[in-house]
């Protein structure tokens, strides 16, 4: 068995690879990053042996080029967290000396010893990729938009504060498509208040009492800041409302790949079951489970993973402590706390178990995290039996328990 470790970088990655007694075998290499430099490292590895499954490869991504092209030779390989590989070196080298073959070397030795605590990579079929990088840049896209929406409304009550009472969401098409025609208060106030109608009829907002109650608001005084600040700030709000009106646009094709490959997908109708689940958030549960069953030895890992089961930390007998965990994948963290939050609404025994936690003195966040955990229970359960929600079956089960737990 041979163990190869890859310190990678954007143009170049260094290799090391050691033997199952944790001898260097070879000299470290470096490899390019491009096709040739992909195939160089497949040929040196071919040299020790022609079966890719007697090596076992560390990284520290699993979104890279050179990790598609290992997967694609059947060679096996394990992600390692860049946050671990801090204190993984002070093993090595107490001094804090590095350098990236050393690093190369800290990995492939480290997951020769510990393989066990290391995620092996399974991105799962081309369908589940395609939907995880879907989902993640929906959820990149989103965030976006919340930042140009704050800035064009901070920028606005700079010096523009009367915009602010026009519409109730400064980031509406509308309201977008005002800001870009008539940026600043002196322009709006140019408009009859029949042009002002007519703006909103080209625009399909035929709702004539925000034109008036626009009009109505412009007829007040405002006050004037000095024309140069006016010219500055009236250029960044029309620049966060033209790209804030392209985001709007590729949102909306994001959400309509979404649905497709969701309602493609075997395991789509199964998160589609559950209560609070659209196709949205079925896409990020189908990101964070994928369609490889053999994935995660239990639910712990899931909940680990997301982030919604807290850190225990225990001496002896007496002394336990559990505190929020933090190293976690904040993009599914953010799913389940959404997927919690929705649920409320949508199942009743949900809310239930919400207000619970709450009377217990947990705040908000802390209760929906608890939820949370609950959900990945059940989902776990359904997606590793391939079965749908079943509400009946799970409410006869939580009874069952609770009436084991009485008796114990």
């Amino acid at each position: 068995m041979y163990h190869v470790g890859i310190d990678w970088a954007d143009q170049k990655h260094d290799v090391v690879i050691v033997d199952a007694h944790g001898a260097r075998v070879g000299k470290p290499f470096t490899i390019a990053n491009t096709l040739a430099g992909f195939e160089q490292l497949h040929t040196q590895l071919a040299r020790l042996s022609q079966d890719p499954r007697v090596f076992k490869i560390g990284i520290e991504t699993q979104q890279h080029l050179l990790v598609d092209f290992l997967l694609d030779g059947d060679y096996p390989a394990w992600v390692m967290l860049p946050s671990a590989m801090k204190s993984l070196r002070q093993r090595y080298r107490s001094s804090g000396a590095r350098d990236d073959a050393f690093d190369a070397f800290v990995l492939a030795d480290t997951l020769r010893t510990d393989t066990a605590c290391w995620r092996a990579i399974a991105l799962g079929s081309e369908s589940v990729r395609e939907i995880r990088l879907l989902a993640q840049a929906h959820h990149d896209l989103v965030v976006w938009q919340v930042m140009l929406t704050n800035s064009l409304r901070s920028t606005l009550k700079a010096y523009y504060p009367a915009a602010l009472e026009f519409f109730a969401d400064v980031a509406c098409a509308n309201a977008l498509a005002f800001w870009q025609a008539y940026p600043s208060f002196e322009a709006a106030r140019q408009l009859s208040h029949e042009a002002l109608r007519a703006f909103f009829k080209k625009h399909r907002l035929r709702n004539h009492k925000i034109a008036d109650n626009i009009f109505a608001r412009l007829e007040q005084p405002q006050p004037r800041i000095a024309p140069a600040l006016q010219r500055a700030k009236q250029r960044k709000a029309q620049t966060c409302a033209a790209l804030l009106s392209t985001l709007a646009l590729e949102l909306e094709a994001y959400v309509l790949r979404l649905r497709e490959v969701v309602a493609q997908h075997p395991d789509g109708e199964i998160f589609l079951s559950y209560p609070g689940v659209a196709h949205i958030t079925a896409a990020r549960l189908l990101a964070l489970f994928g369609d490889n069953r053999e994935r995660y030895a239990g639910v712990q890992e899931v909940q680990g993973l997301a982030g919604s089961c807290p850190v225990t930390q225990q001496t002896g007998k007496d002394f336990r402590v559990t505190y929020y965990r933090r190293a976690c994948n904040k993009f599914y963290r953010d799913t389940l706390q959404q997927l919690a939050f929705s649920s409320l609404t949508k199942a009743a025994w949900a809310k239930v178990y919400y207000d619970a936690h709450r009377a217990k003195g947990h705040h908000h966040s802390h209760a929906l995290r608890c939820l949370a955990n609950l959900h990945l229970r059940i989902l776990f359960a359904m997606w590793k039996n391939r079965t749908r929600y079943d509400e009946n079956l799970f409410l006869a089960q939580k009874a069952r328990h609770a009436l084991a737990h009485q008796k114990n």
